[in-house]
């Protein structure tokens, strides 16, 4: 018993020895480590240190790069357009709503009518894309249906400007200037005739000081079915002018080909006014050729066009040949209240007037213009009796702003070489109301 106390005794005090001298060695390794670890994390927060300050430089350098992401209202003349703050992009709503009233009623009685008629509802969209792309989207509402207008990307590239989707095609004065400043109610009786329209494709153009050249190729419109061969068409339209102190004149022309396939063409124009009824037509194609020639001046308060148009419909005739049809008139005017009737140069169009004392509710005459007007149409040839029209046309205008305006028209048509009938002849009063934006 005692042996084993001892031998107890003495493995207990070399366990004590032993732990005591592994315990001294933990804490000095422990210790050691310890202060390695506080190195590192004072080098790691150095670094971090360093790090986040050329972050945080950086960020503020971007910031300063970058522009603010806001929008500035760049006009409210008459509906605002949104701006980036860089001024390279921007949205713009647009549209016009025209009115109608009109009555009328021929010789031979095929109309007699009164009513109303909401004759445009067009809704829309426009702007820049980037620096160099233009955008467009229009559609009219009026008339219980919709037909899309103008839909097109459009691209500045060095002097020209190409336009890629439905636009119009490049034809004449009148055409070319939007209805919401021209000097009648309705355009020329030969612009219907011989289809002046929009249509799908590319055209360019190009201007420079006073002058304007546009050329394009199209297919067709976007009412493509898939049991249609669509044609084409081939337009070109060019034009010249001078503005000086005492005025502006212009001159211009114009040139078409059509191969419309499988749609055949027609010509038909009514009287003076939408409602009207049709006067002439004629067809029995589906290719022709048309050129042009156009003029306009505008000095001081006077200004006045002419435009005329040959056509040739291939086949058209009865044994088979080509039929010759042609069409124009002539205007003149006077702005009553002193201002003057603009020409774009640039665009070759007439431009939007400006109303010296505009309508509002302290008063204020507006800008009032009256118009007179010789219109002619000739459908008939090489057996072909579609008739020949000739209108008189007179027009008072009433600008209560620059955007807003009245349209009082009277017409007398007479109507000569028809097949059916011999002659016709027609009167017709119209009024509009319209707003543009």
């Amino acid at each position: 018993m005692k042996r084993f106390t001892k031998m107890a005794g003495s493995a207990l005090l070399i366990t004590t020895c032993l732990s005591s001298t592994s315990l001294a060695q933990t804490r000095d390794e422990l210790q050691a480590e310890v202060s390695t670890l506080k190195d590192r994390v004072a080098a790691l927060e150095e670094l971090v240190s360093k790090i986040t300050g050329a972050t945080a430089q950086g960020t503020a350098a971007a910031k300063q790069e970058l522009p603010p992401k806001t929008v500035t209202f760049a006009s409210s003349d008459p509906a605002p357009t949104l701006k980036s703050a860089d001024g390279e992009l921007s949205f713009n709503v647009r549209g016009r709503v025209f009115l109608d009233w009109s009555t009328g009623s021929d010789e031979n009685n095929s109309f007699d009518f009164s009513g109303t008629k909401l004759r445009a509802a067009w809704f829309g969209v426009d702007g820049n894309a980037t620096d160099n792309i233009k955008y467009k989207f229009e559609a009219d509402f009026g008339g219980n249906s919709v037909s899309v207008k103008d839909a097109y990307l459009q691209f500045k590239l060095s002097d020209w400007s190409v336009t890629v989707g439905q636009s119009k095609v490049p034809n004449s004065l009148e055409w070319n200037t939007a209805i919401s400043q021209t000097s009648l109610m309705e355009r020329g009786a030969f612009k219907s005739a011989f289809d002046f329209g929009r249509a799908m494709g590319i055209k360019a153009g190009t201007s420079g000081d006073g002058w304007s050249f546009t050329t394009g190729i199209f297919q067709g419109t976007n009412k493509f079915t898939s049991n249609t061969d669509e044609g084409w068409i081939a337009a070109a339209r060019a034009t010249y002018g001078n503005k000086s102190d005492s005025g502006t004149w212009m001159l211009g022309v114009s040139g078409r080909l059509r191969d419309m396939n499988d749609d055949s063409i027609s010509y038909k124009a009514k009287a003076i006014t939408n409602q009207s009824g049709t006067l002439t037509s004629a067809s029995g194609t589906n290719k022709d050729s048309l050129v042009a020639a156009e003029a306009a001046f505008s000095y001081g308060s006077f200004f006045g066009a002419a435009e005329y148009a040959f056509l040739s419909a291939s086949d058209a005739g009865l044994m088979g040949e080509n039929a010759s049809f042609s069409g124009g008139y002539a205007e003149v005017g006077y702005v009553l209240t002193g201002e003057s009737r603009p020409i774009d140069l640039k665009k070759g169009t007439w431009g939007r007037p400006k109303v010296a004392d505009p309508f509002g509710k302290n008063g204020g005459a507006g800008l009032w213009m009256l118009t007179v007007r010789y219109d002619t149409l000739d459908l008939t040839d090489s057996g072909i009796y579609g008739g020949k029209q000739e209108s008189y046309i007179a027009s008072l205008s009433w600008y209560m702003t620059r955007y807003v305006r009245a349209l009082l028209d009277y017409g007398h048509s007479e109507v000569s070489d028809l097949a059916a009938n011999g002659t016709n002849s027609a009167d017709v009063v119209g009024l509009r109301l319209n707003v543009d934006w």
